[in-house]
């Protein structure tokens, strides 16, 4: 068991690295780097428009996507533009984010269907 958990977070570590490696490498171009993952939602602040995804890497490994939305960001239910009060916590969400020096900024929400 400490082989795995030692494993799990060392596959972490190194994502977690090449993550904050990308950023100082796309923060000259005119478009940074974006990354898309899957994930259930654990908090909404609709007044800060903020969100928390957690996206699972391994069955014991999570990554937090939290981050505010980005100006003009793309919130999808279906094929449908809908706001962020249409969605809850406990949803599965496709979430894309760009790395910035204070963390992650979400630029696109959509509903997936339930895991």
């Amino acid at each position: 068991m400490k082989i795995r958990r030692h494993k799990a977070k060392w596959i972490i570590g190194i994502f977690i690295g090449l993550v904050m490696m990308a950023g100082p490498a796309v923060a000259g171009t005119a478009s940074p780097r974006l990354y898309r993952m899957e994930g259930k939602i654990v908090a909404i602040d609709s007044q800060a428009k903020t969100v928390v995804v957690n996206v699972p890497i391994t069955r014991s490994t999570i990554f937090t996507v939290a981050g505010p939305l980005a100006k003009g960001a793309t919130l999808l239910q279906g094929q449908k533009k809908v706001t962020l009060n249409n969605f809850k916590v406990g949803e599965w969400v496709a979430v894309e984010w760009a790395p910035t020096p204070q963390g992650h900024l979400i630029k696109e929400l959509k509903l997936m269907k339930k895991r």
